[in-house]
């Protein structure tokens, strides 16, 4: 398991069988990771820096930066598609896609106002971008922009239901709202939330859960009623969610406490808490 730690520039690795840190990789004094992809084939981590508009490229053999590329920006997600990388670029107001393998420049398509984070819907081979008053899908074979709608809340992440073709999408003004995946219509507005950021299925026990870095806490929806059922403080401020492989375990990062800590999804209780490197976000499970 990753984990990307933003104010000490570095790459947190825990041992997903013992639930303890394995060792911390320091990147470059210029490098701050928000979020990250792997290469699982060619042992690859691509890691966006918001600060200077570069993405380098880490070799997870011997744990060096072995290239980068300047695209110039605040650059927040990024994520593979096949050979190609595809990056979220906020001052450009734009999706950038480049060879994954040469860095080569593909070409970018512009979208509206602040694209922080973005979902993938492999099958229909599809991208779906929150903007901050507009939803776009793109075509990731085509590489042009297959619908778009207005909104009136301010889209900030999006997670994808792989079961409803339903988009839940956390916003910037308190909400988490769920659009339809084909006509991208709003169907249901949830309110109980301050600043709600990353969000994670539990498909096993029919719940979604949802970090509110505003409440300091998970808000728990029932996955099939569409409504709030609980809550479970995290004593520090949630940022990164990921669910274990078997959907027993939450993993959730914590930036006032660096830590990870973990929660068990049938009780909501404490099961485990990992120091990590200064204010950790993104988590991936491999």
């Amino acid at each position: 398991m990753y984990i990307s730690n933003y104010l000490s520039k570095s790459i947190s690795i825990i041992d997903y069988e013992t639930l303890t840190l394995d060792r911390e990789i320091k990147l470059d004094e210029n490098i701050y990771p928000h979020h990250f992809c792997i290469d699982k084939e060619n042992n690859k981590m691509y890691l966006p820096s918001s600060t200077n508009g570069i993405l380098y490229v880490l070799d997870m053999t011997n744990e060096k930066i072995i290239d980068s590329s300047s695209i110039g920006g605040s650059l927040s997600q990024v994520a593979l598609y096949k050979d190609e990388i595809f990056i979220a670029n906020e001052d450009s107001n734009s999706i950038y896609f480049m060879d994954k393998n040469t860095l080569d420049p593909i070409g970018m398509i512009t979208v509206d106002n602040m694209p922080h984070g973005f979902c993938f819907d492999m099958p229909r081979k599809k991208l779906y971008v929150p903007c901050i008053d507009s939803i776009t899908c793109i075509d990731i074979e085509e590489k042009n922009i297959d619908k778009k709608i207005d909104v009136d809340f301010k889209a900030w992440h999006v997670q994808l239901d792989k079961y409803k073709s339903e988009i839940y999408v956390s916003t910037l003004d308190g909400k988490v709202v769920v659009i339809d995946e084909e006509t991208l219509n709003t169907k249901r507005v949830l309110d109980e939330f301050l600043l709600p950021v990353q969000m994670s299925f539990n498909y096993k026990d029919q719940k979604v859960y949802i970090a509110d870095l505003g409440y300091k806490c998970i808000k728990i929806m029932d996955y099939n009623q569409g409504k709030y059922i609980g809550s479970f403080n995290i004593d520090g401020i949630p940022q990164g969610l990921e669910i274990s492989h078997d959907e027993k375990l939450l993993f959730v990062s914590d930036t006032q406490k660096n830590t990870v800590k973990v929660y068990d999804t049938e009780t909501n209780k404490l099961v485990k808490e990992i120091k990590v490197g200064k204010e950790p976000t993104t988590i991936i499970c491999m």
